[in-house]
């Protein structure tokens, strides 16, 4: 073990850690992310409140229980580094720290209390296979294991591979992810209560059609975590 930590030591003085977001060197204790920018991570209230800018884009278009987004999400920013790294950089540490981060934030809510079990919204497998990962399934990791939960990234899937939603208007991105999901066993989700979760909430397309495909298909009850929202 000691050996261990000697090596690490060694390995941490030739490339020592950078911050995922600025890619200053990381001090003592630091993780993931310095202390500078953690000061300015614009972190949100969501957790607090049973309206607020999740709940409120997504009212009428997907029964939603309760909605939470742990970062604000501009171009140029902070956050856009982070997720940058977690989306194209297939840096899984940090979707699963800040999981972890926004779990702890959520166990401090009455909202999330009775959660069942926590579920990434997936990718299409060719997409997968293409990217090699899905980013949401760290975030995912994270969140269950600071509010002590079981993961299930088996049981729902995607069956629809969508374009990218990146350049279409609001009313194609909804068309666009019409029916994209499907529950592989309905009873294993019946009568529980769902975690979905994401990385990056735009105009909430994507989510609302997952949490109405896993309400009508297995009567469940959702609520949705997003890492970000914009």
């Amino acid at each position: 073990m000691q050996i261990k930590s000697y090596w690490e030591s060694f390995v941490s003085i030739l490339f020592p850690p950078l911050c995922v977001s600025c890619e200053n060197v990381l001090l003592y204790q630091e993780e993931f992310i310095c202390t500078t920018c953690r000061f300015y991570l614009p972190i949100n209230d969501h957790y607090l409140f049973k309206q607020n800018g999740i709940t409120r884009r997504l009212l009428g278009k997907a029964p939603i229980d309760a909605g939470a987004a742990y970062l604000s999400f501009s171009k140029s920013s902070l956050v856009q580094a982070i997720i940058h790294k977690l989306k194209y950089r297939k840096d899984q540490r940090v979707g699963k720290y800040l999981g972890r981060c926004f779990g702890i934030q959520l166990l401090a809510s009455p909202f999330y209390a009775n959660i069942d079990v926590v579920v990434p919204l997936p990718l299409h497998e060719k997409k997968k296979q293409i990217r090699g990962y899905n980013q949401s399934e760290y975030i995912a990791q994270g969140i269950a294991e600071a509010m002590s939960l079981p993961l299930n990234q088996a049981d729902f899937i995607r069956v629809k591979n969508t374009e990218t939603q990146t350049k279409k208007s609001r009313v194609e991105r909804y068309d666009n992810v019409e029916n994209a999901f499907s529950c592989v066993k309905p009873s294993v989700f019946e009568n529980k209560h769902i975690l979905l979760v994401d990385d990056v909430f735009t105009t909430g397309a994507t989510i609302a059609s997952a949490a109405r495909t896993l309400a009508e298909q297995c009567h469940c009850k959702v609520s949705v975590a997003v890492l970000a929202i914009a």
